[in-house]
């Protein structure tokens, strides 16, 4: 029987640490927050040496990094793409928008992950381009008239998340994504009555 070469195993412990320290920050900042996050309580959680931490991270922001990169980003990228197939750009963003906002009701972790990193640079640089790029394909399509995108981008994003935190808080009613949809619709220009129906059809 062939045994498994040293440099293998290594390999393995030394992803498998990594994999630990990734996913104790992801919990972490849940949790508390970017600001609130010490690289011993890292440590701690993952049950690893601070040594190793250093064998993987040269920060605390190298980590932060990695838990953006592997999660948030990957997050938004399946939002985006299973968000429609029709070709009607104001259905694929009204469905983006319901099933980010809907994380607060489905997937709290991830959720308040959001949340906690919406002061840091690193949210925008991670979830902004796909929201951005939606409303350029509305342009584009001509489904949305918007006068300044960067603003419009603002307003989106800002009242998704302060939406989230209402809804983890347990202060928004249960179809508070269809809600915020239909208003983005209207503010984007397309139709009340089309709004209406965009923002409730089936996700």
């Amino acid at each position: 029987m062939t045994e498994v070469p040293t440099v293998d195993r290594q390999l393995r412990r030394r992803e498998q640490t990594r994999r630990r320290l990734i996913v104790a920050a992801r919990e972490l900042i849940s949790a508390k927050g970017v600001a609130g996050l010490r690289i011993a309580d890292i440590t701690d959680t993952a049950d690893v040496g601070r040594g190793s931490f250093y064998n993987h991270f040269a920060s605390k922001e190298d980590l932060v990094d990695a838990v953006v990169r592997e999660t948030i980003r990957d997050l938004a990228a399946q939002i985006v793409a299973g968000a429609d197939e029709s070709g009607d750009a104001a259905v694929a963003a009204s469905a983006a928008d319901r099933r980010f906002i809907r994380l607060a009701y489905d997937d709290v972790d991830d959720a308040r992950l959001f949340v906690n990193l919406a002061h840091e640079n690193i949210f925008e640089d991670s979830v902004g381009p796909f929201a951005l790029r939606a409303l350029e394909v509305g342009v584009a399509s001509g489904r949305f008239t918007i006068p300044n995108l960067e603003m419009a981008l603002i307003v989106l994003t800002g009242s998704a998340l302060t939406l989230m935190r209402l809804i983890l808080d347990g202060r928004a009613p249960a179809d508070a994504d269809v809600l915020h949809a239909e208003a983005m619709l209207t503010m984007f220009g397309v139709p009340a009555e089309e709004a209406h129906r965009i923002a409730r059809l089936p996700l």
